[in-house]
Formats: structure tokens, C-alpha cells, sequence
């Protein structure tokens, strides 16, 4: 009976044991869920080529030996199936969706944004590109933020969708040119690299000039805003464009009807700062950017009628914003003060005369008639001091100065273009010239400064 007993228990037992066991967490993950299948492992396959196209997993390797936030100096081919899609849109010609090795979303998804696609053609309908399809694509590539491997947008296209393919090449490269001078300007491969070297929503803390040929129009000039958007190249061609946005009219002016607008095909001058904007987009700066130059298609080159703005000026007469820009001084600390801080008085309706003004860190601006009879004034109505034509001031700053940016009291009282704008040293010295004999020129009337120095 005992024997009986003691063989009943030690089955029991090992039936909990068994069943015990059952609850204990593997101390790993099992791939493919453990649903005894067999188990794979990703591997990186291709080398970027049209022939060898990078899956998924090669060209997300590949990108992270970039340096953050700067695309890919070449283009490569990426081969994988469309997993999910998150914008197909004909209204912008263009796709973004993610691609996997087998389309399914548990292994390496690949993000591939804003392409157009077959032939390099804009996307035409909504549905061109669904789950399951199999794609290669041929597209510049970044490492956005530092964290999202993905195509540059406007930098890419479908080369190939389930095996059929419409005629596209491997754009070229290009050859950068020009240091982005008046007299050397960048061409669009050098201005894309430089604006691709500075970090997410970064500009430049100077304005270049850059030269091509319009590329397409994405926004005229219009009456109603003054400023324009297109693309251009060497040679007019998609590869390698640079996207001039929202710049000004020849003369850093607003354009208004009757002048000649920008077409296809035309060639340019521009002269503007440059931007990472959102760390993918070169382009250059809305409101620090204006024609130069513009050689319409068949037709003559026209030129500013008025002198182009003084070196390191920047007029915006958008948004009423005066910068003053040190070239190639890195920017560090700032103060920023409104003129209805700066404890100045008025005595009445005609404005009372300013002479210095010392901010709270020890910065000094003093300010000089230039010979005329008007002299700056502060005006407590206004909150803001305006400067008259021929007057001037000098900053004089507790330390070197990088640039200094005014705020307008409106959006035409940028002062004069023949304005002069000298740095040295800790100093800097602002004249509104005005040379003609009768009239006054523009005023400059400013409501807030901010000073950036020196790093």
C-alpha cells in the first residue's frame, strides 16, 4: 500500500513540475514569436547599385555611418517591399510609405520620403503605390535628427514598381563650384552641400550669391506677396536643384505688376542665407533672400534700377527686419531689449532727439546726425526711435559683435539700400545714406535690437 502511495506522489509531482514550467519566461526573445516556425535572421544585402540595390537593412547601415543630418553625397538604390504607406499624393507628385525585406512590419522598416515616381515623374494618382508592391528606388539618403534613416525629399524617385520600370537613370551628382561670392557665386550642388552641412533648422550666419538656371516655378512672383519660389540647376535640368524660397525682387524690392517675372529656363542671380530646414530641405532664408540678377529665357538681363544693399545688410521688407550680419563670426550669446525698455523720454508730438543709449550688459549705441538739420529721434507714441536719412549710429558692444537684428516699426522702414554697415572691433557703424537732392529717402524706424556677439 505504501508502494502504491509513494509512486502516486512522486507522479504528482512531476506533473506540477512539468506544468510549472510552463510559466517560466524564456531568458530571451524567440524570433518569429515562437509559434515554431523557422527562425530568421535579417542580413544586409546589396551595395547601392542599380544591379545590387541595398535592402532595408544594408541602406539603414549605411546611413548611419553619415554624419548626422547631411545627406548623402550620392545617390543609391534601395530594393524592398511596401509595407505602409503614410501620404500618396498627386496633388504634390509626390510618395512617402515604408518598405521592408518580405512587406510585412516586424522586420527593418525603411523610410522613404516624398519621392515621385516612375521615370522620375510626378505621382499621378493616389493609389500609384499600395501595400505589397515591390520597389526599387533610387534617391539621395540622411540620417535625419540624427535618429531617422530615410530619403532626401525632392531627391529621389521610383525606379522600379513590381518589375516594371520607365526609363529613369541615375541622376548625376554634379560638380560643386563658385565659394559664393559676388564674384564667384555657388552653383546648386555647392549651394545644397553647404546648406546640408548645418544642423537641423540652422542658417547661415552670412548670405551667399548663387547662380543657375530656373528649374520650375513653384510659386510666381505675385502682387500680393512680393516674393517667389523655384528651383534651379546648372543646367536647368532636375538633377542637383537647389530651391530658392520666397526670395525678393532684383533690387531686394517686393515685386509689382508689370515687371518681368520668373519663367523656366531662366537664369539667375540670387544672393541669400542658407538653411537646413528641418535638418533635409537646403534652401534658402524667406525674407534674407533677393534677385541679383535675372537673364529671362531668349530674352536680356535685367539688373537692379536702385544699388544693391550694403555688404552684410540684410532689408526685409516683409516682415520690417533689419540684420546686420559679421561675416564669418560664429554667433554666442545675446541681449535683446525693446525701445520702450531703454527708459528714454518724450517731451511732445515731434519726437525728442537721442543721442546714447547704454543697455544693461554695458553695450552703448550713439548716435550722429551726419551734417543733417533732422536727427534721430525717440518717439513714446510710437515706442520706436527713428533714424533719418545721412543719420547714423555706432554699436559699440561689450564684446565683439556677430550681428545685430532690428525690429521695424513697419515693414518699409528698413532705411535706405545705399545704407552703409562697417564692423571693427568691438563696433558697429550704420549710416543711411541718402545721396539724391530732393526727398528724404526711407526712414529707419526701429521698435526692438538684438545684439548677438561673438562665441
Amino acid at each position: 500500500m505504501k508502494k502504491i502511495l509513494y509512486t502516486m506522489l512522486v507522479a504528482l509531482m512531476t506533473a506540477f513540475t512539468f506544468t510549472s514550467c510552463e510559466d517560466v519566461p524564456a531568458p530571451y526573445d524567440i524570433p518569429n514569436g515562437g509559434n515554431g516556425g523557422e527562425t530568421t535572421t535579417e542580413v544586409a544585402e546589396g551595395n547601392g547599385t542599380v544591379d545590387s540595390p541595398y535592402n532595408p537593412l544594408a541602406v539603414v547601415q549605411y546611413i548611419k555611418s553619415l554624419e548626422a543630418g547631411v545627406n548623402s553625397s550620392n545617390y543609391v538604390y534601395i530594393k524592398g517591399i511596401v509595407s505602409s504607406t503614410k501620404e500618396i499624393s498627386a496633388q504634390f507628385g509626390n510618395a512617402s510609405f515604408y518598405i521592408s525585406a518580405d512587406g510585412t512590419t516586424t522586420g527593418t522598416q525603411f523610410y522613404v520620403y516624398r519621392v515621385k515616381g516612375l521615370g522620375n515623374k510626378n505621382i499621378a494618382s493616389d493609389d500609384e503605390v499600395k501595400v505589397g508592391d515591390e520597389v526599387i528606388i533610387c534617391a539621395k539618403v540622411v540620417n535625419y535628427g540624427g535618429n531617422t534613416p530615410e530619403t532626401v525629399q525632392g531627391e529621389g524617385y521610383i525606379y522600379s514598381l513590381n518589375g516594371k520600370t520607365e526609363g529613369g537613370t541615375t541622376p548625376s551628382t554634379g560638380q560643386a563650384t563658385g565659394d559664393g561670392s559676388k564674384e564667384n557665386p555657388f552653383n546648386s550642388v555647392a549651394a545644397n552641400q553647404m546648406a546640408s552641412k548645418l544642423a537641423s533648422g540652422a542658417k547661415t550666419d552670412k548670405q551667399y550669391y548663387i547662380k543657375g538656371k530656373v528649374v520650375s516655378v513653384k510659386e510666381a512672383f505675385s502682387a500680393q506677396y512680393g516674393n517667389a519660389s523655384f528651383y534651379i540647376s546648372d543646367d536647368g535640368k532636375e538633377d542637383n536643384k537647389f530651391y530658392v524660397f520666397r526670395t525678393l525682387y532684383l533690387g531686394n524690392e517686393k515685386w509689382t505688376e508689370g515687371k518681368t517675372n520668373v519663367a523656366v529656363g531662366d537664369e539667375v542671380v540670387v544672393c541669400g542665407s542658407l538653411i537646413n530646414y528641418m535638418g533635409n530641405t537646403p534652401e534658402t532664408v524667406q525674407g534674407e533672400t533677393y534677385l541679383v540678377s535675372l537673364k529671362s529665357n531668349g530674352g536680356g538681363t535685367e539688373t537692379p534700377d536702385t544699388p544693391e544693399v550694403g555688404e552684410g545688410l540684410t532689408l526685409d521688407t516683409t516682415n520690417g527686419i533689419v540684420t546686420m550680419m559679421n561675416s564669418g563670426v560664429a554667433e554666442g550669446s545675446s541681449i535683446e531689449v525693446s525701445v520702450e525698455d531703454m527708459n528714454l523720454t518724450d517731451d511732445g508730438e515731434t519726437g525728442t532727439e537721442v543721442t546714447t543709449i547704454t543697455l544693461s550688459d554695458g553695450t552703448k549705441i550713439e548716435f550722429d546726425g551726419g551734417g543733417e538739420t533732422n536727427k534721430a529721434k525717440y518717439f513714446k507714441k510710437y515706442q520706436a526711435i527713428r533714424v533719418y536719412k545721412n543719420n547714423g549710429f555706432t554699436v559699440t558692444g561689450k564684446s565683439k559683435i556677430a550681428k545685430i537684428v532690428f525690429t521695424c516699426d513697419g515693414a518699409q522702414y528698413v532705411g535706405n539700400k545705399t545704407a552703409t554697415l562697417t564692423f571693427s572691433g568691438n563696433t558697429a557703424t550704420y549710416k543711411n545714406v541718402y545721396t539724391e537732392e530732393k526727398g528724404g529717402g526711407v526712414q529707419f524706424r526701429f521698435k526692438s535690437v538684438k545684439i548677438v556677439y561673438a562665441k
